[in-house]
């Protein structure tokens, strides 16, 4: 009897260390909770997520280890599958959204039930995947797909408008030169060309959306560039109790780009900054410039002190129409068009921020805009 009991303990062993070897070899984060949401198992995985040696998470409860509660979950648009799998006997499937500070990340959490042998679920299984890469890139697919849907239909009506507004300008400038100026008649006329002007910008911008006009590419000063777009709006900066922090980089490579269309985007980027940053109160923006450490690639850094981002906002910024402001003060267009730019030039532009609701001492946004060095071979 001795010898098939110790038989039978090695075999035992050997299957739990089986059993966790396979538990560690699954690439997803893994706990078990009974009925009173102790913890009973976990991987390697989870164990290296929290930081803690296995036994002091045994035993522990997972609303306290997870998410430093005092009660099991109950967070608005934050399900939690545990509960559910314990209430309903069946599987449990959600997308959690985790912030912290800056970085977003994204989880696929599953949760499976253990029953006994009278069908009563006795233990949860709760599996979690880092889906955070799969997530953008899913996104980023959408929205490219959404802007060049977009893109189509703005350049057919772009179009479609283009000739009546050419003749409406057309004759208002026919009109100025037969009028006295200073005149009603010709103070009227002028107001009809600024807004006709004002509508072909716009037209211009749907325009951006979907294609440029001049396709040839060209190597563009970044500093240059910089210091043009900020001779035009200095005064602002007075006006508007703001300081502005120019750490320009020397002697920089030129970047693919044509020197207009990078000007938009500067001048876009700066005009939000200002926009951001309360007038009361004022506040600062840096602009630097950095060749990239891989040595192809300039960074172009735009960092107010403004009221940041909110994290309800983040996902939808880039899109076309949205906007944060009042009605009438923007079209929505300002970001999607930058966007829009840096990727034809094969850039990338990105963001950080901490609004002042997180933390009102660290609020603000920074954009960075990385433009590629052109080759010998562009």
């Amino acid at each position: 009897m001795e010898h098939i009991s110790e038989t039978n303990m090695v075999t035992l062993s050997e299957t739990k260390k089986f059993l966790q070897a396979i538990l560690d070899g699954i690439k997803d984060q893994i706990l078990v909770v009974d009925r009173d949401y102790r913890i009973r198992e976990v991987n390697e995985l989870l164990i290296k997520r929290v930081g803690k040696p296995k036994h002091k998470l045994i035993g522990e409860y997972c609303y306290q280890l997870l998410h430093n509660l005092n009660r099991p979950c109950y967070i608005p648009n934050h399900p939690c599958p545990v509960q559910e799998t314990l209430k309903t006997g069946k599987i449990s499937e959600v997308l959690h959204t985790h912030f912290n500070r800056r970085e977003v990340s994204y989880y696929r959490v599953i949760s499976y039930p253990i029953f006994n042998d009278q069908g009563v679920v006795t233990h949860v299984i709760e599996m979690a995947r880092d889906v955070t890469r799969w997530k953008k890139a899913g996104e980023q697919m959408y929205n490219i797909q959404k802007l060049a849907s977009l893109g189509k239909l703005a350049a057919g009506i772009s179009h479609e408008l283009n000739n009546p507004m050419a003749i409406i300008l057309g004759f208002a400038d026919l009109f100025l030169e037969k009028v006295k100026p200073g005149s009603k008649e010709y103070e009227m006329l002028k107001a009809i060309e600024r807004q006709g002007l004002n509508c072909k910008r716009i037209i211009e911008s749907f325009l951006s959306l979907a294609s440029y006009q001049d396709t040839a590419e060209h190597s563009t000063d970044v500093n240059a560039s910089l210091d043009s777009v900020f001779s035009v709006i200095e005064k602002i900066f007075i006006t508007r109790n703001i300081t502005i922090d120019m750490d320009l980089a020397e002697d920089l490579p030129k970047v693919r780009g044509n020197p207009g269309h990078l000007q938009q985007v500067f001048m876009n980027l700066i005009t939000n900054a200002i926009n951001a940053i309360d007038e009361e109160e004022g506040g600062v923006l840096t602009i630097s410039t950095r060749l990239d450490e891989t040595g192809d690639r300039i960074n172009i850094r735009f960092e107010d002190t403004g009221h940041g981002i909110r994290k309800e906002d983040r996902a939808k910024i880039f899109d076309p129409f949205f906007t944060t402001r009042k009605t009438g003060e923007g079209t929505g267009l300002g970001l999607s068009v930058c966007h829009g730019i840096v990727i034809k030039y094969g850039g990338e532009i990105t963001f950080e921020t901490i609004s002042e609701e997180e933390d009102r001492e660290r609020k603000g946004t920074t954009f960075i805009v990385s433009l590629p060095i052109p080759s010998e071979n562009d």
